[in-house]
This record gives structure tokens, C-alpha cells and sequence, in this order.
């Protein structure tokens, strides 16, 4: 009996103690139970992560792939590789001959090299991404060296290419006079030294991980333990987040440019919309992707200086957002914006050099500015009238 008793004195001794404990210690008590319990992070199979790479990497590898035939076809049909089909003529509405379409056939252009450098990228990834599945890990030299390849170096410059292309496209069609020639050439500069920037600290931890000459037994020790991966995570970070402004800063010229246009505001909110979609969709798009990626490793670099051991890299987050989006929505829109094949040199994202300088709208043969939209629209998408001739 007497030990019964003594037995309810201990447990009310120790309900009494916990309710004398203090608000906060049962509150941090709550967070840390709750901060094991959920993960915003979590680790992901490498067997998912590798097979859903490898179907982006695919699925780009082949838009492009066939994009290459296309826009080559110009200089197969020059060499004599294929026949030329038959001549064909762009007729208007009215069934007035308006001349024959060419596509030009010499040498590289811009729409080429970004498809071979995308159609590039995407190979050597697809290679990473079957390195992996074969080993069954992401932590391995091998993979660690291709994605630096692939993603650090050939993804950044074909994207920066393209930001270049835009601005030259706006350059060309500029509609405002406080515009000045600097900031179409400031930017674009800008941009190759990031990018100049971003594939030295690339080309150099790809080095310094093949010499290995401070003996990390593993990727993950280097991970951990080098300053070099440090710098680069975040020299990327700032290097993205640079590119993610400037695309932002040339979608507000582009759209400046569409506000400004000879009766623009004459035309319903549909063609409105629909110029805007053409135009300023993919910029927007990018800029964001861009940004994610920089928000990315920035994260992760912080979380490797408070926490050497602390990584992103491994987690569904950082395949998600940083890996597999900016690759792919990035891609898509330069698929988009290069989609016509070169017969216009002043055209961008599917409107004309002369339709942005108004010259098209102005004409006195067409006051109507919603036909004449809607024309314009309508010949720039139809392929069929496009022909390759020597």
C-alpha cells in the first residue's frame, strides 16, 4: 500500500513540473517535432530522377533533332544532298501574287547555332542522365562532369544566345526615341561576360574534380568540403539571377515597343492579347526560370555555409526547380521564338520588322489595323508558303 502511494506522489510531482514548465520550451518542443516530420526537400529515388531526366533530355533532344533537318534544309537543297521542290508563291487574301518566299541557305545563322548548341546540351545530358541510371546514383564523377558540361556550360550560353537575339530583334524594330543604341549593346556585352564568367568557374570545378589533388574519397566529401564547389554555387546563383533581369528588362522593352505601335489601340482585346501571348510569353517564361535557378543555388549555398554537410542537391526540390523546369520551359520557348525558318531577318516571336516599326499598318493601301494584324499573323505562320531555292 505504502507503495502505491508513493508511486501517485511521484506522478503528480511530475504533472506539476510540466505544468510549470514554460510556454516557450513546449513550443520549441513542437517546432523540432515538427521539423523532423516534415521535409521540404525530400530525397528523391535516383531511379525516378534519372528516368524522368532522361525523358526531358529526350523529348528536347528530338524537337530539336528534327528542327536541325528543317532549318538545314536550305543548305541540303544548295548541295545538292536533296531536290528542290517547286517554286511556290505567297498569295494575300485578295489572291494578289505577292512574290515568292525564300529561305536563306548560306552559312550559320542565329537559329541554326542555337539549335545546335540546344540540340548539344541536351546530348550530353541525356548521356549524364544514362550514366546515372546504369550506376544507379548522382554522386558519381562521371555525371557530376557531363551535367557541368551540359547544364553549366552549353545550357547558359544557348540561353544567353537567344537573350541576345531578342534584344538584336528589338534593336532592329525600336519605336521609341529615348531608347538609345547603349542599352542594346550594355546588355547584350553584359551578358557574354556572365557568361564568360560562368563557364570558367564551371570549366574550373570540372578540373579541380578530375585532378582531385586534396584526395576526397567521395562526391559528396567534395561537395562538402570544397571552397571551389562553394564558388560556384554561388557565382551560378548571381550569374542566372543577372540573365533573369536582363530577359526581364528586354520584355519591358518589347512591350513598350507594342504599346507604342501605330493604332494599337485600335484592335480589340483579343488580337491584343494574342500579340502580347506571341511576344511576351516565352520572355516572361524564361525570366522566371532563370530566377528559380538562381533561387536554387542560392539556397543551397547558404544552407553549405551555415552546414557544410547540409545539402539541396539530392532532394526533389532541387531536381524539380532547379534541374528539370529551367531546362525545360526555357527550351520550349526558344523552340517557339526560332520556330520560322530564316527568310525575315527583322522578325521576333512570330510579328515583323515592319509590322513593330508600323510601316505595315501605316500604309495607305490598309487603314483597317485589325486585318491587317491578323494578315501579317496569318502569312508569318503559314509554313506552306515557305520554299527553299538556291
Amino acid at each position: 500500500m505504502e507503495t502505491i502511494l508513493s508511486l501517485s506522489k511521484y506522478l503528480t510531482t511530475l504533472q506539476s513540473d510540466d505544468a510549470a514548465s514554460s510556454p516557450t520550451t513546449q513550443t520549441s518542443n513542437i517546432i523540432s517535432l515538427t521539423s523532423t516530420s516534415i521535409h521540404l526537400n525530400p530525397n528523391l529515388n535516383n531511379l525516378a530522377a534519372s528516368i524522368t531526366g532522361l525523358s526531358i533530355s529526350t523529348f528536347i533532344f528530338v524537337i530539336a533533332s528534327w528542327r536541325l533537318l528543317v532549318h538545314y534544309s536550305g543548305w541540303l537543297i544548295k548541295c545538292g544532298c536533296i531536290q528542290s521542290s517547286s517554286t511556290t508563291t505567297n498569295i494575300n487574301n485578295s489572291g494578289t501574287n505577292v512574290g515568292n518566299v525564300y529561305i536563306r541557305s548560306e552559312g550559320l545563322t542565329t537559329k541554326r547555332i542555337l539549335h545546335i548548341l540546344l540540340w548539344s546540351a541536351m546530348l550530353i545530358e541525356g548521356i549524364a542522365y544514362i550514366d546515372m541510371l546504369i550506376v544507379g546514383s548522382s554522386n558519381q564523377v562521371n555525371y557530376l562532369c557531363l551535367d557541368i558540361l551540359g547544364r553549366g556550360i552549353f545550357e547558359y550560353t544557348t540561353f544567353g544566345i537567344l537573350t541576345v537575339y531578342w534584344f538584336h530583334m528589338t534593336s532592329a524594330a525600336r519605336a521609341i526615341d529615348r531608347e538609345k543604341d547603349v542599352m542594346f549593346t550594355l546588355f547584350p556585352v553584359l551578358l557574354g561576360l556572365v557568361t564568360v564568367c560562368m563557364i570558367g568557374v564551371n570549366t574550373l570545378e570540372a578540373v579541380v574534380l578530375l585532378r582531385n589533388t586534396e584526395g576526397y574519397t567521395s562526391l559528396s566529401e567534395f561537395r562538402s568540403e570544397s571552397s571551389i564547389h562553394r564558388i560556384t554555387l554561388l557565382i551560378e546563383c548571381i550569374c542566372w539571377g543577372i540573365h533573369a533581369i536582363i530577359v526581364s528588362i528586354c520584355g519591358g522593352m518589347v512591350y513598350r515597343r507594342i504599346s507604342s505601335l501605330p493604332n494599337f489601340a485600335a484592335l480589340g482585346s483579343k488580337a491584343k492579347h494574342r500579340i502580347y501571348n506571341k511576344m511576351l510569353f516565352p520572355i516572361v517564361c524564361c525570366a522566371l526560370s532563370y530566377a528559380l535557378r538562381a533561387g536554387w543555388y542560392g539556397a543551397d549555398y547558404v544552407s553549405r555555409i551555415q552546414d557544410p554537410n547540409t545539402t539541396f542537391e539530392t532532394g526533389a526540390g532541387w531536381w524539380i526547380g532547379n534541374v528539370w523546369i529551367p531546362t525545360l520551359i526555357p527550351s520550349l520557348c526558344l523552340l517557339y521564338s526560332v520556330r520560322k525558318r530564316d527568310r525575315e531577318p527583322g522578325s521576333i516571336d512570330g510579328v515583323s520588322e515592319s509590322l513593330l516599326k508600323g510601316d505595315y499598318l501605316m500604309s495607305g493601301k490598309n487603314n483597317d489595323p485589325f486585318r491587317n494584324f491578323n494578315r501579317v499573323f496569318r502569312d508569318l505562320d503559314d509554313e506552306s508558303a515557305i520554299v527553299s531555292v538556291e
